[in-house]
């Protein structure tokens, strides 16, 4: 077999079904304008463009569908100004918006050391979710856990590799699985009709990642130059990232920090054209933004923290009353065994009593307040003693 003809069949394993491709063109903005027992002819309905026109196939049974289809996707590419295999898995997926970074390891084209792909393919998802939790979790430091819909997501997302010093591409979807599961009616896979509400989920998620980093990069340039503190990360403004998102942007050029470059790419499925955005990041850029990410962690309340430990003391004045109690134990936040003070109710209070008294495990839940090495519970929504243990001794 040439090479030639395994390049064909390489990439007819790859294009969209027939079905798929029209459904894209005719949800993207482009018309029907002439068919007859073998092509379809469509062009753009829009001013931009006029003299371009796809040409497809009326069947996939002809021998060369795939190079035709790719043909076709090539043109999309040039008009749209995205790559051929952004085009691809937006077609594929029923539409999907682009996130693609490129990183400049010192290694052969489409190779990188482990540490540094394991990094950033670990920053990349951890990037997704922050977005995506941060669209129903407005904070500057999310809870450690995160919201289901935010993890689901992420787990939608596929990521792929491309030509070029090592580029990542990550494909979005534009809908989720509750967006899908909302609508049963709707058919599902790659021959389904592309319908996409003007602002799905994943766009929403896109346009986070996007507005985030610019804010980032902008405040890591600021504080670079002195012109602001480190402090200025923790203002609560628009497009203000999160913690979990200034770590994600750090860790995205690996444990040395190289430089790298992330594109934005937004499928045309929600309505108009949008031009694609690439940001660049320097070392420096990625230091201050795990600082910042540090300093946000440190400095920020974290709500939604678990504390499971023993109660080692007790403080209230007089016998009745509010009172302090400080817990030695692990919460879910860190992991690490610290000790954490909480104000309690004289309810609360009397269980405390009783369950230092008997040595007996105390869960609580508030937020976590950090104040040098001074750690507090504050808003608690739950404190209990761990049942079952007091038939233990």
């Amino acid at each position: 077999m040439s090479r030639a003809n395994s390049a064909s069949e390489e990439r007819a394993t790859r294009v969209p079904s027939l079905a798929a491709f029209t459904s894209y063109l005719a949800s993207s903005g482009w018309v029907l304008e002439d068919s007859d027992d073998q092509t379809s002819m469509w062009r753009l309905g829009r001013d931009q463009h006029e003299e371009i026109r796809v040409v497809l196939p009326t069947t996939q049974r002809v021998r060369d569908y795939g190079d035709r289809v790719y043909d076709a996707i090539r043109t999309l590419s040039f008009v749209e100004r995205r790559l051929p295999e952004e085009i691809t898995g937006d077609i594929n997926f029923g539409g999907a918006d682009n996130v693609a970074v490129r990183l400049t390891p010192d290694a052969p084209a489409g190779e990188a050391p482990l540490l540094l792909a394991h990094s950033a393919i670990s920053a990349l998802k951890n990037f997704v979710v922050a977005s995506a939790a941060s669209l129903d979790y407005d904070s500057l430091v999310l809870p450690p856990r995160r919201p289901q819909r935010a993890e689901a997501y992420a787990s939608q997302a596929r990521v792929s590799t491309q030509p070029g010093s090592f580029v990542l591409s990550l494909a979005l979807p534009l809908s989720d699985i509750y967006a899908e599961e909302s609508d049963e009616s709707t058919p599902t896979g790659q021959d389904a009709l592309v319908e996409v509400p003007p602002q799905p989920f994943g766009r929403k998620v896109t346009n986070r990642m996007l507005a985030t980093t610019r804010k980032a990069q902008q405040l890591a340039v600021e504080v670079g130059e002195g012109e602001r503190p480190i402090s200025s990360f923790g203002e609560f403004v628009p497009h203000a990232p999160n913690a979990t998102e200034l770590a994600a942007l750090s860790s995205l050029g690996g444990p040395d920090h190289d430089v790298y470059q992330i594109r934005f790419a937004k499928s045309p499925l929600t309505g108009g054209t949008s031009e694609s955005a690439v940001l660049r990041v320097t070392p420096g850029q990625q230091r201050i933004l795990g600082e910042a990410a540090d300093y946000l962690r440190t400095k920020q309340p974290r709500a939604g923290v678990t504390v499971t430990g023993l109660v080692v003391r007790l403080f209230r004045e007089g016998g009745f009353g509010r009172g302090e109690a400080v817990i030695q134990g692990v919460s879910d936040d860190s992991g690490e065994a610290r000790r954490y003070r909480v104000e309690l109710g004289e309810p609360d209070y009397n269980e405390a009593v009783r369950a230092h008294a008997d040595g007996l495990q105390v869960t609580a839940t508030g937020d976590l307040d950090i104040r040098g090495t001074r750690r507090s519970l504050r808003r608690l929504t739950s404190f209990a003693i761990i049942p079952g243990l007091e038939d233990e001794s």
